[in-house]
């Protein structure tokens, strides 16, 4: 039992380390020139990869709007380490990021049109990171802790209980590692050049 116990511990704090302290890279990709008629055989298939790699990493879609070239999805909770199945975080600080805290995503491809909306001239790839802040509950004995996910706790701030209702989804920025993976994704499936990195 205590070797199990100290394997784990090794375990999970190697990932934690080579995480952590891993050189973070700095050349994400985000947007790339493109220029493609919008109304060519070479835009529907790129219009279908985009959103083919989205549904692949588990994002849904929530807006589709070929005219606006926008597409848009539902904030997902992101992956944690045993979800083997899932792809949408790429670097490993973010999957433990995840692992401990209640962190979701959402992610924007918007394709620009020149001035006559004749052709696309860039796709922009974005995925927005939010995390959930609750109010911490008051525990006043040991049998409170069976109840935290609960509630029927009160709040340390005066509430009487601390329900659904107070929790929110907090913007913490954006995920680079993210979309360069997303847009390199996109730009191989649809048979055009990636940007350099």
């Amino acid at each position: 039992m205590i070797r199990k116990l100290v394997f784990s511990m090794v375990v999970v704090g190697s990932a934690l380390i080579t995480g952590c302290f891993s050189p973070q890279r700095t050349d994400y990709a985000v947007a790339q020139q493109i220029g493609i008629a919008s109304d060519s055989p070479q835009a529907d298939q790129l219009w279908e990869v985009v959103q083919d790699t989205l549904r692949r990493h588990r994002f849904r879609l929530d807006r589709v709007d070929r005219r606006a070239g926008v597409i848009t999805t539902i904030p997902e909770t992101s992956q944690h380490f045993f979800e083997f199945w899932r792809h949408d975080v790429d670097t490993w600080s973010d999957l433990w990021e995840a692992t401990l805290n209640p962190i979701r995503r959402r992610a924007e491809v918007s394709l620009t049109a020149n001035e006559d909306e004749q052709a696309w001239e860039q796709i922009c790839v974005v995925v927005h990171k939010e995390q959930l802040s609750s109010p911490d509950r008051q525990f006043n004995s040991t049998g409170a802790a069976y109840q935290f996910f609960g509630d029927s706790l009160p709040s340390t701030t005066g509430l009487a209980r601390v329900t659904a209702e107070h929790d929110r989804w907090l913007d913490v920025g954006r995920d680079a590692a993210m979309e360069d993976r997303l847009l390199r994704l996109m730009l191989a499936g649809a048979g055009l050049t990636a940007p350099e990195g």
